[in-house]
């Protein structure tokens, strides 16, 4: 089952959704406010080869966040 992001246009909430199936569309509401004005967004993952650049992978992300070099665009990890 794949997971999806979404972002909701009337609150501005991100939150996932878990598809019970890819091929058949399913109606997501916001688990904020309930409306059913959202928008799925692009996801974005990181993956390590070699001792690249994770920061410019997933500028922002968990690993940005917790990178000394973080400021930089230089990220040890």
């Amino acid at each position: 089952m794949p997971i999806y992001e979404y972002v909701c246009q009337e609150c501005n909430h991100a939150f996932e959704h878990l598809a019970r199936s890819m091929n058949t569309p399913e109606r997501t509401q916001c688990p904020a406010c309930g409306s059913g004005k959202v928008e799925r967004q692009m996801s974005v993952f990181a993956a390590r080869q070699g001792g690249g650049n994770t920061c410019a992978l997933a500028p922002g992300g968990p690993c940005c966040q917790q990178c000394p070099g973080a400021a930089s665009g230089h990220c040890p990890m």
